[in-house]
């Protein structure tokens, strides 16, 4: 028996759907190879075209499955009642897949035969001799004759079921920065930031014998001057894109894109912290498996480097998210190896956990010898309306720039990366 046009439609339906499925996966694949991993305009134009026409082969698939599901149970059910109908009197045809009585005793034959709950009906089916086989065909018969209810299914409301929309982003959307935060702030009002430097401090020293010179160093103070990296994003959504989007696009737009400001800028201070402390780096600094007594002399040895480097103590524990949890998990031995272990830091250090570090960094320092300096107000949000072609461009922009002001301020304890 061969295909119909509506199995042919399906099948030809099925292979575009997973040709569909292919250049999707596809273009995420190639997203995901870049070094960025972002997503352009074009990008997320085309992966929306291939998600809408998945969506609109899912609507059709499903239908036509349903209608040639239901022609071929039709199909078969008629040809059992054909079967049972072979037999029957003279008098009744078929209609397609109905029966149609040429007369009316016809059916009235059928219909007094199968009565069989009838006193009378049963002497009348005794008085024409007929069979339990004959009663079957007539209730057959007399089945096809009645009004069948026409079956709805959901198939055939889809316009009343709406695919259920959750109003909500699911993905990260983190704005953290929790060095920048610690550090010391200052507001860049220019492109360049500049600090004074201590290069060379008075010093006193005990006097040998009277009139005699003591204590003599001169004071000598330089400027630092530092050049401020501006981070700028940009697009252009539709009319249509900001007003008919849940969420709204605009908000989400900005939202991402500050998102990735904060981490860039993050990255930023946390690589200049990483550089100064990785120069000061202790002697045996601890490896990747390190136990807590390790950790906590590492940690020891890292304080004790940043006194001998620069006279300051060490309030700070930096290190990256995956050293964080590494060393969550042996806490439960640190309160006898320490005065003093919790949720805000290890002993007289707090912790930071920063995002920008590389994977297994661990510094300790005083943080208030990072200095991030920012434009006020930073990330600022830019908009522009273009009534010509009714769309608005859409901007963020800061300056940034974050510099270690003592060299000696900072000590890298773990091994390096």
């Amino acid at each position: 028996m061969s295909a119909t046009q509506s199995e042919l439609r399906l099948a030809r339906l099925i292979d575009e759907r997973e040709l569909v499925r292919g250049k999707h996966e596809s273009k995420l694949a190639e997203i995901e190879s870049r070094d960025d991993k972002t997503l352009q305009t074009s990008d997320n134009e085309q992966l929306v075209a291939y998600r809408e026409r998945a969506a609109e082969l899912d609507v059709e698939i499903g239908g036509l499955a349903g209608e040639i599901k239901a022609t071929n149970d039709s199909i078969e059910e008629s040809k059992q009642i054909r079967r049972v109908l072979s037999g029957s009197t003279g008098g009744v045809d078929m209609d397609g897949d109905g029966v149609v009585y040429r007369e009316f005793k016809d059916y009235a034959y059928d219909f007094f035969i199968t009565r069989t709950n009838v006193r009378e009906a049963q002497k009348i089916a005794r008085q024409w001799g007929v069979d339990d086989d004959q009663i079957v065909q007539a209730k057959a018969r007399l089945e096809l004759v009645k009004r069948t209810p026409a079956n709805t299914l959901s198939s055939n409301v889809a316009g009343l079921q709406p695919p259920q929309h959750i109003a909500q982003i699911f993905q990260v959307i983190d704005k953290s920065r929790a060095l920048v935060q610690a550090a010391s702030r200052a507001d860049l009002e220019r492109g360049t930031l500049t600090y004074p430097q201590v290069d060379t401090s008075p010093v006193v020293a005990v006097q040998n014998t009277q009139k005699t010179e003591a204590g003599n160093t001169g004071l000598a103070i330089s400027m630092v001057t530092k050049t401020a990296s501006t981070y700028l994003g940009g697009g252009d959504l539709s009319w249509q894109a900001i007003n008919w989007s849940t969420p709204n696009a605009l908000a989400l737009w900005f939202d991402l894109v500050a998102a990735d400001y904060a981490l860039k800028t993050e990255t930023d201070a946390a690589t200049i912290v990483s550089s100064s402390g990785f120069l000061n780096n202790i002697g045996s600094p601890i490896g990747g498996t390190a136990s807590f007594a390790d950790f906590m002399t590492g940690v020891g040895s890292g304080y004790a480097e940043v006194w001998a480097n620069s006279g300051r103590i060490a309030n700070t524990i930096i290190m990256a998210p995956d050293r964080f949890g590494y060393l969550l998990g042996m806490t439960s031995a640190a309160f006898t190896q320490f005065v003093s272990v919790g949720q805000d830091g290890v002993g007289p250090l707090r912790i930071v956990v920063s995002r920008g570090l590389n994977a297994g960094e661990i510094i300790v320092g005083d943080v208030s010898a990072l200095l991030c300096a920012e434009t006020p107000g930073a990330p600022v949000e830019m908009q522009v309306v273009e009534p010509a072609i009714g769309g608005v461009e859409v901007g963020l922009i800061g300056a940034f720039e974050a510099a270690v002001t003592d060299d000696g301020a900072f000590s890298t304890i773990t091994t390096a990366s």
